[in-house]
């Protein structure tokens, strides 16, 4: 319990914050004025270091675990199976990755249908219960000199492997809790942010595994192949695995400190007031925002507010007879009362604002009047269309609840000072030319999207908005560039001591037979013992792999707001196929020589522009360009075409050429790294194609580009012009409009009928 008080404490809010779902579904107000408020308090904040935390922690128990298998794949053939001849090590990895791949699809799929914090842990008991599991794997009873035991571990593992698998493949949470809470303006940076967590659960695993070896070594002797050696190792990789689960547990802790995503609440679950609420509750701490607070029961604040308008009017008359004067001007709170007195407005229960720019010379005299007093907007929801102006775009008129707290919270302080408070990004610049007609069928499309039945995994809502929306290139696009991509990361990473040790050396490693099989994945040679396999298997990838990878996630989090994303996948493809291309030939001319070095430095520029390119952009881009309602299912579809990418590639090492790839001396590795350069091609070509665009260009000299909201982005093909459409026979016609490969026809919707955008 001191822990969850600390938790509580440090973050400033309620562990399970108050969620008055049952009075807050009483209260009326226009439905589309929550998710524009919902908007408004998290585009107010920047980077939110609670849902960067939430995320990340979990992420990164997913790397350590999945990427620790570099280290305990070497230990494992030093105790049970340090014999000629066996694929155990690539079974274990397949069956790892497969069983993510299916945690991929299940907890996408559940998130999407029951809800992100119904799933909050549940992956994570997972891969704790799992770990535990496979650290207490045995043998049972035997003779290791005949190899015949009671039990076999090698079973064990491969069930237990796959478990954590299935835990490990929540990889859609972290990435749609992130943008789902985070700002338009900081959601490509905290996305990125939570993506450094892989290469440095890789750096943290091998890091792990020294330290363990480096204790070890003080009392068990790893300089022979003795029974003290194996059961010192023995130790080492269980304590590798079971130490896995502490980052689990602390997950845990920071998934229990946020509530439900308020654009899940809203967008799925229809449920408007208590996805404001919620959202309040979470923010409060960082803005000062009231927090832990019911919404006003009918009538009972109504009361109270027009008393207080009785009041201060009273006092206003007052002065007037007073001073004899009566400018006609009356005091803020009075005005600020005014509007949500049911004498004065139409909603009687929500009063409408407008939170404008922070440092604007003007103001629209159509949303605030002059002396800081609110407009009284009508019950009509706040709509972005197409022709309005700029200055227009970069507005709110947002749902206010007038909480009667004393002394008054900047939620409250916004209704007599409305620029006060910073305003949500409005990243959306749409065509100057598009019509009316057309800006008009936009909203009708939007309004069907918030009035979808909750049940939206229905057959017809799928049909229409995959296949006759064409949103169905979406998927494609993210799923078959990530499926490509990861045939190239986890050929060359998911095997890391072999590839190191042919990398690693300057002339013929030791064969299988001349020496125990464990020193034939390490450069350290004949003579070798398991303490300095183990080691140079550490150093030579944090070197290699690490600390390059770390190296291109954080660049690209300080690029990641001045660079087009869609852009930068399809020419860091592109350059990732040129590194590669250029590897494979190096490696096969230096391949044992003296050269090596320079095989090295290309392989971890081509793990750093790995990070800096596609390997992070395929995690960010599923979880901006889907809508709520089926984002956590988008991305695990795309992640898990990624994962069967990797399993596909591990069966590649097992058949090529009668396993030619797993001899030390073999050359084909340098033959496989050329091939992987073509997928990349392939990856440049359809994210080319099929890949939409989820920036603009910036009216703020000191950002090149900015976010498009996810609201906007959830509108799919629909919201966008024929000529950025995605789609080869689009992209191609936009490159050769002289050919006529496609005439510009309008785009038909079952719901307005014709819409052309």
């Amino acid at each position: 319990m001191a822990v969850l008080s600390t938790l509580r404490s440090f973050f400033r809010r309620p562990l399970w914050p108050h969620n008055p779902a049952g009075e807050a579904a009483d209260h009326e107000g226009d439905p589309d004025d929550y998710i524009e408020q919902v908007r408004a308090v998290i585009d107010s904040h920047g980077f939110d270091l609670q849902i960067f935390l939430v995320a990340a922690s979990g992420f990164l128990t997913d790397s350590y675990n999945l990427f620790a298998s570099n280290v305990i794949l070497p230990c494992l053939t030093f105790v049970y199976w340090n014999t000629c001849g066996h694929t155990k090590e690539i079974w274990i990895n397949i069956t790892t990755l497969f069983g993510s791949a299916v945690g991929m699809l299940v907890f996408g799929y559940l998130a999407d249908r029951y809800g992100r914090r119904s799933l909050y842990g549940i992956e994570l008991y997972i891969v704790i219960f799992s770990t535990l599991l496979i650290a207490q794997a045995s043998a049972g009873y035997g003779d290791f000199e005949s190899g015949e035991h009671s039990m076999s571990i090698y079973a064990m593992l491969l069930a237990w492997r796959f478990m954590m698998g299935v835990g490990i493949g929540a990889e859609p949470l972290s990435a749609c809790i992130t943008a789902e809470w985070a700002s338009t303006k900081e959601r490509g940076r905290m996305m990125c942010a939570v993506f450094l967590m892989q290469p440095l659960g890789q750096l943290l695993a091998w890091g792990v595994g020294l330290a363990s070896l480096e204790i070890l070594s003080h009392s068990h002797d790893f300089t022979s192949d003795s029974t003290d050696a194996k059961i010192g190792i023995d130790k080492l990789w269980r304590w590798v695995i079971g130490l896995g689960a502490v980052p689990a547990v602390l997950a845990i802790l920071f998934r229990l400190t946020i509530p439900e995503s308020g654009r899940y609440t809203y967008d799925v679950q229809k449920d408007g007031p208590r996805a404001l609420q919620d959202t309040l509750d979470v923010f409060h701490s960082a803005s000062g925002w009231a927090s832990h607070q019911r919404l006003p029961e009918d009538g009972t604040e109504m009361q109270e507010i027009s008393q207080q308008v009785q009041r201060l009017s009273v006092e206003s008359q007052a002065v007037i007879e007073h001073t004899g004067q009566d400018d006609g001007s009356r005091s803020p709170q009075l005005q600020a009362i005014e509007s949500t007195d049911p004498a004065h407005t139409q909603t009687q229960h929500w009063q409408h604002i407008s939170l404008g720019p922070v440092a604007d010379d003007h103001e629209p005299e159509d949303h605030v009047h002059r002396g800081g007093s609110v407009s009284h907007g009508s019950n009509t929801s706040p709509r972005r269309t197409a022709h309005q102006s700029s200055d227009e775009l970069s507005l709110h008129d947002a749902a206010f609840v007038p909480y009667s707290d004393t002394p008054p919270s900047p939620f409250q302080t916004m209704a007599t000072d409305p620029t006060a408070v910073r305003p949500p990004m409005q990243p959306y610049d749409a065509a100057d030319d598009i019509s009316e007609d057309e800006s008009e069928d936009l909203n009708h499309l939007q309004e069907r999207r918030m009035s979808m039945p909750k049940d939206h995994f229905q057959r017809s809502e799928l049909m229409e908005y995959f296949w006759h929306e064409g949103n169905w290139r979406y998927l494609a696009g993210t799923s078959v560039t990530w499926f490509l991509l990861d045939i190239a990361f986890y050929g060359l990473g998911f095997n890391s001591p072999s590839t190191m040790a042919k990398l690693w050396t300057d002339g013929p490693m030791p064969t299988c037979g001349e020496v125990p099989a464990y020193l034939t994945v390490s450069s350290v040679g004949k003579g070798g013992n398991i303490y300095q396999v183990l080691y140079s298997n550490a150093r030579q990838s944090l070197l290699t792999t690490s600390i390059a990878s770390c190296v291109g996630s954080l660049a690209l989090i300080l690029a990641i707001n001045h660079i087009d994303r869609r852009v930068m996948l399809i020419w860091s493809f592109i350059a990732l196929a040129v590194l590669l291309l250029v590897t494979g030939i190096v490696f096969l001319q230096v391949f044992h020589t003296t050269g090596y070095a320079a095989t090295i430095v290309l392989y971890a520029l081509n793990q750093l522009v790995f990070s800096f390119g596609p390997n992070t952009l395929t995690f960010i881009i599923p979880a901006e360009i889907f809508p709520t309602r089926y984002r956590c299912t988008c991305h695990g579809i795309a992640a898990a075409s990624g994962k069967m990418g990797a399993v596909l590639v591990q069966f590649i090492f097992l058949a090529y050429e009668n396993r030619e790839l797993q001899q030390p001396n073999s050359r084909a590795l340098g033959k496989v790294i050329i091939i992987f350069a073509a997928f990349m091609i392939l990856g440049a070509l359809f994210a080319w194609a099929w890949i939409p665009a989820v920036q603009t260009k910036s009216d703020d000299p000191s950002e090149m580009l900015r976010n498009i909201d996810l609201e906007t982005l959830a509108l799919g093909e629909e919201r966008l012009p024929v000529e950025l459409k995605v789609g080869f026979r689009n992209k191609l016609s936009t490159l050769l409009p002289k050919t006529n490969l496609r005439k510009r026809t309008k785009c038909q919707t079952k719901v307005a009928g014709p819409l052309t955008v």
